[in-house]
């Protein structure tokens, strides 16, 4: 059976909004097609119980769904502050985080919450961009009103019959990555304030020469002239019908409303209006129309002022002057490309046990080469020298920014446990065991750590290699002898009360910041030797830096979960299902609180 094609669709709102996107949402449905899934994403950062069953309301579960997806992480991780206006929020940024935050998809479709549809929205969805980053309509208000136009030939330095409206915004979400969106936008916030459209100024001047035009039917505002069957109304700046009566195209968005159940309320809270407040929405179009002459008059007096005379074309005032290639940065390098190339292929295949990076040539371990308990006083010497030293080593990778722990929750949970203990975590850095080792020495004192690793980890050459055979660590083997002393040792060290730190991923992916499914190892440890697993699970943000790959470097969180123990009443076996389920469980649960979005993989391939 064929799969249907999916449209995804992305809303921005907040719980003041929920009577009109509804209104949205209704009108979606009423002409969605059963040929396509429509996957609708709702932004916001802390959206009621209520607000949330509302919306929920439009899912059926066949081809139509709704998701929530909290992006205040996001937007607490920013640098810049975000301006607005008496007719802007905060949530209109939102928008230029999506190809950042929904790093799988390549195609989205960004719609505001103040419009209505009379044609089915994967019509739109499906309009070839090309290699263009984005699809939009003209900006009507732009183009009917001169102050408007003569705001963006002067301040965005662009032909006003050009400029978009991003409130209908197709976007080519893999090439707004590659091109690298979100930094361009971050470095431009830092020296530019633009004071009418804000986001909107933003991406018109970013995607100058990059935009395919759309068919101005999808994004009919109520001004000028009426179309006759327009595809998608846009009750943009202050034409909303539910604060002034006889707003153009108003009986399209009653009708959807009264599917939605939501007519009669917006009629009577449109009546409780005080006539002063009417009449301040009234001459809100003015006060943007006083407000581009003004911008535009700075950019005049600017000109003239270095000219000698008035200006003739676009201008460039001082804090605009910014040359493209201070926005323009590196991609990935080509290796780090390929690794998250192949990290899409092996999710996408459910090949999660797969390394991406490959242990290079080692020799396989024989017997004695390996004193898993310290006993000679050569290995007790190496330890000694070996933790001094790479403690000193990542405490200045962390003072120098290659490291950057933001923080630890649940420190309180390691120190609960009176025996030995596993620690699980998931595995996406050579450095991610960093922050448990430091959350670990504040809340234990008389414990040690040891760490499960592969045996090519173990004869890495070099200052590495140094730490990784002499810092409490446990090397695999494919030798059987070597591996039931191994085996062996865990136990012993289990018994002591020490704390054992396992990585049941089995594989490491780097920057991978879903929870993968786990393997049985770290259980049957646990369960064999009577001990609880002590979930961990470490979160991620962007920080400023740039490593020299190209990628940013990664900011972690820990999370130290309840430990989990053995079930008396289960065997050996049930105890390994049990604990390995339960780990999963919280893992998951931590992930999409933290992130704020339903764990999913990408779509399976054979």
């Amino acid at each position: 059976m064929e799969r249907r094609k999916v449209v995804r669709l992305f809303f921005t709102v907040d719980d003041n909004y929920i009577p009109f996107l509804s209104t949205t949402l209704a009108s979606i449905v009423a002409h969605a097609s059963k040929k396509y899934t429509y996957r609708i994403n709702v932004l916001h950062t802390g959206l009621s119980m209520e607000s949330r069953k509302t919306l929920k309301k439009y899912q059926n579960n066949k081809n139509i769904f709704v998701s929530f997806f909290n992006v205040s992480p996001k937007m607490q991780s920013l640098s810049v502050r975000l301006d607005v206006r008496d007719y802007y929020t905060i949530t209109t940024y939102y928008r230029l985080f999506i190809p950042g935050l929904f790093p799988t998809l390549n195609k989205g479709l960004y719609l505001d919450s103040d419009i209505v549809l009379n044609d089915d929205v994967a019509k739109l969805y499906f309009t070839d961009l090309g290699d263009n980053l984005v699809g939009a309509i003209p900006d009507a208000s732009v183009q009917l009103y001169e102050e408007f136009g003569n705001y963006v030939d002067k301040v965005i330095e662009m032909d006003h019959t050009k400029y978009f409206n991003a409130g209908i915004l197709l976007m080519n979400l893999k090439k707004l990555r590659e091109w690298n969106l979100e930094r361009r936008v971050i470095n431009l916030l830092k020296k530019v304030t633009f004071r009418v459209a804000q986001d909107q100024d933003l991406l018109n001047y970013l995607c100058k020469g990059k935009v395919k035009l759309v068919e101005a039917k999808w994004n009919v505002m109520p001004l000028g002239e009426k179309m006759e069957n327009p595809s998608l109304i846009h009750y943009n700046l202050m034409f909303k019908p539910w604060n002034l009566k006889n707003i153009m195209y108003e009986e399209y968005f009653f009708k959807y409303a009264e599917m939605a159940g939501t007519k009669e309320q917006i009629l009577k809270n449109r009546e409780a209006i005080p006539q002063e407040v009417v009449d301040k929405i009234l001459q809100g179009v003015q006060g943007v129309k006083d407000f581009c002459n003004a911008e535009a008059a700075k950019a005049n007096e600017y000109h003239e002022k270095i000219h000698g005379k008035p200006a003739k074309k676009p201008y460039k005032p001082i804090e605009r002057r910014i040359r493209e290639d201070e926005v323009k940065l590196p991609p990935l390098n080509a290796e780090r490309q390929a690794i998250v190339d192949k990290i899409h292929y092996l999710e996408a295949h459910r090949k999660f046990d797969v390394d991406v990076e490959n242990d290079p040539p080692f020799n396989h371990l024989m017997p004695g080469d390996v004193d898993y308990l310290r006993r000679k006083w050569t290995s007790k010497f190496k330890t000694m020298w070996a933790n001094y030293y790479s403690n000193y080593f990542f405490k200045h990778m962390i003072k120098k920014g290659g490291i950057v722990i933001d923080g630890y929750e649940g420190l309180e949970n390691l120190k609960k446990v009176k025996g030995g203990a596993i620690i699980t975590s998931n595995h996406f850095s050579p450095f991610d065991s960093v922050p448990i080792h430091l959350a670990f020495k504040k809340a234990t004192r008389h414990k040690k750590l040891y760490k499960i690793i592969r045996e090519g980890n173990y004869t890495m050459p070099g200052l590495f290699g140094f730490f990784l055979r002499n810092c409490n660590t446990l090397p695999l083997a494919t030798n059987p002898t070597v591996m039931r002393d191994m085996i062996k040792s865990v136990g012993i060290l289990l018994k002591r009360g020490h704390f054992i730190l396992i990585y049941p991923e089995q594989s490491m992916w780097w920057n991978y910041r879903k929870p993968k499914p786990l393997k049985n190892g770290a259980f049957i440890f646990a369960a064999r030797n009577n001990v609880p697993i002590i979930p961990t699970f470490i979160t991620m943000r962007d920080t400023e830096q740039k490593e020299e790959n190209g990628a940013f470097i990664q900011a972690y969180t820990l999370h130290i979960m309840e430990p989990i123990y053995p079930d008396v009443g289960k065997d050996e076996k049930e105890n390994i299902a049990f604990l390995k389920a339960e780990n999963e469980r919280v893992c998951k649960e931590l992930y999409e609180k933290v992130y704020g979005i339903p764990l999913t993989y990408l779509p399976e391939e054979k």
